[in-house]
């Protein structure tokens, strides 16, 4: 289009705007007062008669004109604010509640002054234009900037310009900085905002008939006459931005609304140190600016840079945080509950909450592990959370679990993040598929599975009909993922089930490998070598793959670490175990009837395949019954194979079974990263100390993680009594004969506190006892995070979207020295502007703290965290949560010794589940990131509740004993501590027999992992011992790592 047409095409539109606003302003009222609707005249005395009446149609009127004339009032003020700033060639102050109609208003100003901005350039295009010196090509766009301000109209009192042929003028190039408008560039360099008509003129050809956008970078033709610009741009055409202090502003503030992060600051004070200030000053102090100082934004990264943080103003500032956004992302998640990993438990009803707009990509997710690879996620989740609970069992008091090293971080938060809603499907396909095999006789010959979100259809070889809660015809049959059937006893029936890849409509579709026999992966090299990976492991780690070995030639070496596991890895020369599996496969050639035991897959290159492998094809070939065998080559296939083609572009097809997907693969990579999550998890010596709070103050400075006091303000016990000054006053050989406690147990559980301890952490927490009847208090105006148990934010104003609200506040609440929005931005995985979008929302929500007067979300401008040495600037205030008053009235219990028990029993009193469970899915990964609070809670209750029903028992108070001891398996249930707990309140209650069905089915015989049970950890072995339980039945040949 040409810049006529163009410019003719805006003049019509900013015409026609501007003839909607005079209508607007103006043929508004005339109309309704020329139609007679004039409320304010009517009789207020007959208002109360007509409220009373039947109405005739009187009231309906008065309502609607009430209704126009403040709409039109709305509609009015919003444009009479908006032609102000325009005309003044500033941003418009925002309206409280007002903020769409002025958003809409600010938009037809912006149209209407395009009548006014391009008028001037018209003469000249009556007459032949001289071709430009040299065009100047769009300079490279940077970082998306916010909308220029409004181009004010010419104003009419000052004399119309002159037609005058611009390019034959001098000219100079001007780069535009962020933030810049035209006018403000005339402003500035021509020392009158209304010449930005000259500039308007000199750029027809940049500009395109709409001066009112101009991005970063551009670089435009200014009149000879320009002042000079001080800082020039540099080879790629970026340039340092110019920002005027405002009164409220400081370089906190101004570093989070210009640079995204507020830790940012010190590269504003360097590059603002040499700017000779209006007043004649410089910046010398980061904490001291005045309004009116120009400060330079850098555009590109400058050397570190490193001062201390700069106290904020009081509020009022003008960066008191952006004006909500109340545009939401669309989709539902629901919740899923969450433990250490999330568990197998139901989780608990929950409000649809949005799928997460991930504004920017998280840099940890491993692309093998989602999508296509999710099953495979899902299945390892349920091995490292089996792992996980597993070491837990080894865990003493006053211990936690050492989390995993960092170099598995990244695979185990794409795990938790991909594989929760993935894990909860396999574990329920493999329910699906057991009670199949229980029901149906014969088994159906499978060829396929297809998943999609609500349920799982199955895809047969042969027809045949199927029991409830089978649905369909032939050979397709279909069932809710919901179905209800229970644990059913037989062995899986499909043990070689896995899954290669998703369709267009996000479905997951597994094959059948046993039934398929011999599968070639041909095409794309490295695709194919990737499904063999992603295969390999699958058949690993799937819970119905249990009874199957798993072979690899020259294929996976990345798999070592898991060889003590269902795979074995070979070398081309190794061919013994191929002659093994052809014993025990060869009767399938000739029997009629064969119950393989175990089932083996073989994963090799097409290149491997010799005379030993040749042989075991011609067996799945001639087989007439199961032969248990399925044989995975990469590479070139042979007649007979099953083909499943890989392309460039990562698609598989499969022409056997008509399939076109996205193929699922693991990099060599995240295959190593897989191994070595499940061996590392694998190691039950995993326990160590319970961490400190890092730079804590008040009561955090004198208790650890789980809110126990920190081991310089306790002492010793002695070898017999402790007295009141311990929360176990007796000898330990009394709580050893009359409870499931070891010697050692009290020791680290209830040691000595002096009298000098227990004053000073009563005078740091003088609140608490106020706070928890606040907690108590369901009509308390306080917000309340509950974080033991299902986790809800409890505030009356967060209505939309409260499971990422709740996540949001917990991420907070548990950095109490303070965040800034880049942080919620890794965590979160959004943007740092979504992050301060909903920080916003959530200060919104949250309201004023009716005990002082403040936000219980400051701004970053307000929030004390810089001052006072915080790593960011948004905290949480005077919001109530539960974790922390447990670990308060631990403390405090602690210091009181004796006298401290009913603290331990109200903290008790303050669970109500599992501690972080009913997460939102694809949410929560940064829990893994720090001290993993998740678990300490969960360990901090089973270990209270140790002390509570250990005292209890002591004293007869069985009762409370039984409170604790259910308390504590609640929060944990996998913890050997609680479970023994709980056998010892049953015998001591008269239960002789069930604390023993306790002690050996979930103590003795329990095994998380589809392994056999473990060999008894130590402290187990000895309570056991102690109280002449029945002798447990032991794992024979003990696994490594486990005694």
């Amino acid at each position: 289009m040409s810049p006529t047409v163009s410019t003719t095409r805006n003049r019509v539109a900013a015409l026609g705007a501007s003839l909607l606003i005079l209508a607007l302003v103006v043929g508004t009222p005339a109309l309704l007062l020329a139609i007679g609707v004039t409320p304010w005249r009517e009789d207020l005395g007959e208002l109360s008669t007509l409220l009373t009446s039947p109405d005739d149609g009187t009231l309906a009127l008065l309502v609607i004109g009430v209704v126009a004339w403040v709409a039109w009032a709305v509609v009015a003020v919003s444009l009479v604010v908006e032609i102000a700033a325009a005309t003044r060639g500033v941003s418009a102050p925002r309206l409280p509640a007002l903020g769409m109609p002025q958003r809409l208003a600010g938009r037809l100003v912006t149209v209407a002054a395009l009548l006014f901005a391009v008028a001037p350039s018209l003469a000249p295009m009556f007459t032949p234009m001289a071709a430009h010196a040299a065009a100047v090509p769009e300079a490279p766009r940077h970082d998306p900037v916010p909308e220029a301000a409004p181009i004010a109209p010419v104003q009419q009192s000052a004399p119309a310009p002159a037609a005058v042929d611009h390019h034959a003028q001098p000219t100079v190039d001007y780069t535009v900085r962020r933030g810049d408008s035209l006018w403000k560039i005339a402003k500035e360099k021509l020392g009158d905002g209304t010449r930005y008509t000259e500039i308007v003129a000199l750029n027809e050809g940049l500009l395109h008939g709409q001066p009112n956008f101009i991005d970063p970078g551009l670089v435009l033709h200014l009149p000879g006459d320009a002042a000079p610009t001080e800082r020039t741009a540099d080879a790629e055409g970026r340039a340092d931005a110019e920002y005027v202090v405002e009164p409220g502003d400081s370089l906190w503030a101004i570093a989070e609304e210009q640079l995204g992060d507020p830790t940012h600051y010190p590269e504003i004070f360097e590059a603002s140190k040499e700017t000779l200030q209006p007043d004649g000053a410089h910046l010398r102090d980061p904490n001291l600016i005045r309004p009116g100082w120009k400060l330079t934004i850098p555009e590109d990264k400058p050397a570190d840079a490193t001062l201390d943080p700069p106290a904020v103003p009081s509020p009022g500032g003008k960066h008191s945080g952006p004006a909500p956004d109340m545009t939401k992302p669309s989709g539902d998640s629901p919740n899923s509950p969450t433990d250490i990993y999330p568990p197998d438990h139901d989780p608990a009803p929950s409000t649809s909450d949005a799928e997460d707009d991930t504004d920017t990509s998280v840099g940890w997710l491993l692309p093998g592990l989602a999508g296509a690879g999710a099953l495979l996620a899902g299945s390892l989740l349920i091995t490292v959370r089996a792992h996980r609970r597993t070491q837990q069992r080894y865990r003493r008091p006053g211990f936690t679990l050492a989390p995993p090293p960092p170099q598995v971080r990244d695979i185990e938060k794409t795990v938790t993040a991909t594989g929760g809603p993935a894990a909860k499907f396999v574990e329920q396909l493999d329910k699906l598929l057991h009670h199949l095999a229980a029901t149906t006789d014969p088994l159906p010959k499978l060829e396929s599975i297809e998943v999609g979100k609500h349920a799982v259809t199955l895809h047969l070889a042969e027809p045949i009909s199927l029991p409830e809660p089978w649905s369909g015809l032939d050979t397709t049959w279909t069932a809710d993922l919901d179905s209800p059937v229970g644990e059913v006893d037989t062995l899986s029936p499909y043990p070689l089930l896995a899954s290669v890849g998703q369709d267009d409509e996000g479905h997951l579709w597994l094959l059948d490998l046993e039934h398929l026999g011999v599968v070639s992966l041909t095409g794309d090299a490295e695709h194919a070598e990737a499904l063999a990976r992603h295969l390999a492991v699958e058949l690993t780690l799937n819970p119905w793959s249990v009874i199957a070995e798993i072979n690899t030639i020259d294929l996976a070496p990345e798999l070592t670490p898991l060889e003590s596991w269902r795979v074995s890895q070979h070398t081309v020369d190794d061919t013994d175990f191929l002659s093994d599996i052809r014993k025990q496969t060869e009767p399938a050639t000739y029997s009629t009837y064969s119950d393989p035991e175990p089932y083996y897959a073989v994963l090799l290159p097409a290149a491997a395949r010799g005379a030993d492998v040749t042989a075991l094809v011609d067996i799945v070939r001639r087989q007439r019954s199961r032969s248990g065998l399925g044989i995975i080559t990469v590479g070139e296939a042979e007649p007979g194979d099953v083909v499943l083609e890989l392309t460039a572009g990562g698609r598989l097809r499969t022409p056997h079974l008509g399939l076109d997907l996205t193929a699922a693969g693991l990099t060599a990579d995240e295959t190593a990263a897989c191994a070595a999550i499940v061996d590392l998890t694998f190691d039950a010596e995993a326990t160590t100390p319970m961490p400190r709070h890092e730079r804590a103050t008040g009561w955090r400075a004198l208790a650890d993680q789980a809110g126990a006091l920190v081991d310089d303000l306790t002492e010793q016990r002695p070898a017999g009594v402790a007295s009141a000054a311990s929360l176990l006053p007796e000898a330990p050989q009394r709580y050893e004969a009359v409870a499931a406690a070891t010697a050692e147990d009290v020791a680290t559980l209830a040691p000595v506190v002096p009298e000098t301890t227990r004053k000073l952490v009563e005078d740091a927490d003088p609140q608490l006892d106020d706070d928890l009847t606040e907690w108590r208090n369901p009509a308390s105006a306080l917000p309340k995070l509950h974080l033991l148990g299902p986790v809800t934010l409890e505030a009356e104003a967060v209505t939309e979207r409260p499971a990422y609200f709740a996540e949001l506040a917990t991420y907070l609440v548990l950095h109490p020295a303070g965040v800034s929005s880049a942080q919620i931005e890794e965590a979160l995985g959004v943007s740092k502007s979504r992050a301060r979008t909903d920080l916003a929302l959530l200060r919104r929500w949250l309201g004023t703290d009716p005990r002082t007067g403040g936000l219980h979300l400051p701004t970053a401008t307000t929030s004390p965290a810089p001052a006072n040495g915080g790593t960011g600037g948004y905290q949480l205030h005077d919001v109530l949560v539960d974790l922390d008053l447990f670990r308060r009235l631990r403390g405090r219990a602690q210091a009181r010794g004796a006298d401290g028990m009913p603290d331990l029993v109200a903290a008790l009193e303050l669970l109500t589940g599992p501690p972080f469970s009913s997460l939102r899915n694809h949410g929560w990964s940064w829990l893994l990131d720090g001290e993993r609070l998740h678990e300490l809670a969960a360990y901090a209750a089973v270990d209270v509740a140790h002390i509570v029903t250990t005292d209890a028992i002591s004293r007869g108070d069985l009762a409370r004993a039984r409170f604790a001891a259910e308390t504590g398996c609640k929060a944990a249930p996998y913890d050997d501590i609680c479970r023994l707990d709980l056998a010892k309140v049953e015998e001591a209650s008269g239960h002789a027999d069930a604390a023993e069905q306790i002690v050996d089915k979930d103590v003795c015989n329990r095994s998380d992992d589809l392994l056999p049970p473990i060999d008894l950890p130590k402290r187990t072995n000895e309570v056991i011992k102690n109280n002449d339980w029945g002798g447990p039945k032991r794992r024979k040949g003990g696994q490594t790592g486990r005694t």
